[in-house]
């Protein structure tokens, strides 16, 4: 299945990341990585793991990378895995390694310079009709759903599972869900999806709280926290029901920036202005189109940047969806490239930008 038919199907046994979205949360301390699943820092070693064979350069020696491995120095793995210490690091490569996931040795002491080799990497993270090739640096990366469920069975051996927040950011990212047929509403817009929720995407504090092994007070809070951030959107029912997740920009970072360009013109058509010379025919009424703009937190991606998000609903009772149908779920907040793939770092702030981010 090729990629230009904008779908993620529940059937698909591997999800694409992209690279520049999730290094965004290695540099930027928003959102913590404290629990025992580790979900996030596994992916984070797929995601610097070598599609083919590479030569890389450390301090002047050269090493060779095969395809699923990587060579980096134990000082920078703390940041690549969101720990605080060498040490912890050191620690959640043996957890790895010990669950069957990778292999790591130390090749230079001295330099303390190591390389790792992700398991079974040609079975899982081979190129796919309706997938793209994994560039070094930049594009996608691929992880395997498989992998995750043995992560879970892993982490129930050692007692309790804790998602932390980067974990249950990712674990949303990993089940949304587009154009499946088998799921209600994700025709309309990327949805975040479980296996076991029989075609309706409706998540509740209750679901994600035994999911993620929180309290329902905390799902709230963290709800609240990454809407405000500009990852997630909700569309929330009354009662009981719950709600239905979207992750922001999903469309536009998996699929490219043209997909939404498709998705506005068919929007122009439907409320009439794909044509401005045709009357809008009767039922017009029942479209609703709303516009808004904010400004992000100061601290959320780089520099405040203004964010335009633009909705269209269409109100249709008899539909699955209680309330309005979101035709659009669009945000234009853009996630800063990582320094990384810059080469660069940010000048340092002036004490006068320093009191006004105080502030």
């Amino acid at each position: 299945m090729s990629c230009t038919q904008k779908r993620q199907l529940v059937r698909f046994p591997k999800v694409r990341i992209l690279k520049q979205w999730f290094r965004h949360f290695n540099d930027h301390k928003e959102f913590h990585n404290e629990g025992n699943l580790h979900l996030f820092s596994l992916m984070a070693l797929f995601s610097y793991a070598n599609f083919r064979s590479n030569e890389r350069v450390i301090n002047g020696v050269r090493y060779m990378e095969s395809p699923g491995q990587w060579v980096c120095k134990l000082g920078s793995l703390p940041r690549i895995l969101r720990v605080h210490s060498k040490a912890q690091a050191l620690d959640l490569m043996k957890y790895f390694e010990e669950k069957g996931f990778l292999q790591f040795e130390v090749i230079d002491e001295d330099q303390e310079i190591i390389r790792y080799t992700i398991n079974d990497w040609k079975r899982h993270c081979t190129h796919l009709a309706y997938n793209y090739y994994s560039y070094k640096g930049s594009g996608f990366f691929f992880f395997p759903l498989p992998i995750g469920r043995l992560l879970l069975r892993a982490a129930k051996t050692e007692g309790r599972i804790v998602f932390s927040e980067l974990d249950a950011l990712m674990d949303m990212w990993l089940h949304t869900i587009v154009n499946d047929p088998s799921v209600k509403g994700s025709e309309y817009m990327p949805v975040v999806y479980y296996s076991n929720m029989h075609g309706m995407p409706l998540l509740s504090y209750t679901y994600l709280a035994k999911r993620w092994g929180w309290s329902k007070s905390r799902v709230g809070r963290f709800m609240i926290k990454a809407g405000e951030y500009g990852i997630i959107s909700r569309v929330s029912f009354s009662s009981s029901r719950g709600s239905v997740i979207s992750v922001c920009r999903y469309r536009e970072m998996i699929y490219g920036d043209a997909c939404e360009e498709l998705e506005f013109h068919g929007i122009g058509e439907i409320i009439g202005i794909g044509k401005a010379i045709d009357v809008v025919k009767e039922g017009h009424e029942q479209i609703n189109v709303s516009i808004e703009t904010r400004v992000p937190p100061a601290k959320t991606i780089g520099r405040a940047r203004k964010a335009l998000k633009i909705q269209v609903f269409l109100v249709s009772r008899s539909s699955f969806f209680a309330r309005q149908i979101p035709l659009v779920f669009y945000t234009a907040l853009d996630w800063e490239v990582c320094k990384e793939e810059q080469g660069n770092r940010d000048p340092p702030l002036n004490a006068a930008e320093r009191r006004e981010m105080k502030e």
